[in-house]
């Protein structure tokens, strides 16, 4: 009770959270959220003082890059270039998948250098969409967790970083704890970089369907 006494925290389903939580990114603040898979922290790509700082708050290496959020497909070619891969993003997104494509100049160059391509993400979850909307923008997105630590499928479970956090909104209890496939594909091949929420149907689409070579390490 304390807690949410000095600091600011909000449930997603408050008709005001989508707003609160613009404005926070929108001033460089860090917010935890709910998420398709599980909690993450974000900010505003553009902004590359909120970056370091969620890399200070987790303690994470500078070598592992964040991934970012838009609020639909048609959004995903202003971040990285699709190449042919415009069909497979409206079968694998929205949902728990994050395609690593080669990013655009458009990218503020403070997230992940040194990286010539980057995670993106449609999470099948309302309040994100509408968030990422709201900022007119990508959110850079992790797991809400100090790096290499479990993952939190409520608030609870971060407890000990709570007061780094500029805004937490609470969406409850999280039915999984397991976060997105990550996948880096090419216009022949793809690459399963983490297996996780909608595994089998990665591997469906792009096996199956499309026909890419799956040059994995861990072959499905």
């Amino acid at each position: 009770k304390q807690w949410y006494q000095r600091r600011v925290a909000i449930t997603a389903g408050d008709e005001n959270a989508v707003q609160t939580a613009s404005d926070i990114l929108c001033r460089g603040g860090v917010v935890a959220l709910p998420t398709d898979t599980i909690y993450g922290f974000c900010c505003a790509v553009n902004n590359t003082k909120a970056i370091n700082k969620i890399y200070q708050i987790k303690g994470r290496s500078f070598s592992k890059p964040l991934a970012i959020c838009v609020s639909c497909v048609q959004e995903i070619p202003k971040c990285v270039d699709i190449g042919g891969s415009e069909t497979i993003l409206s079968k694998l997104l929205p949902g728990g998948v994050t395609i690593v494509l080669p990013r655009t100049s458009s990218l503020n160059p403070a997230l992940n250098p040194g990286f010539q391509t980057v995670g993106v993400r449609v999470p099948d979850y309302h309040f994100v969409l509408d968030l990422c909307t709201a900022v007119r923008g990508p959110i850079a997105l992790t797991s809400a967790n100090i790096s290499n630590g479990p993952n939190s499928t409520c608030i609870e479970e971060f407890k000990e970083i709570w007061d780094d956090l500029d805004l937490i909104v609470d969406g409850g209890q999280l039915p999984l704890s397991v976060g997105s496939t990550v996948v880096e594909i090419s216009d022949h091949s793809f690459s399963v970089i983490r297996p996780g929420r909608d595994y089998e149907k990665t591997l469906k689409v792009l096996s199956e369907e499309h026909h890419l070579e799956n040059r994995s390490s861990r072959v499905s």
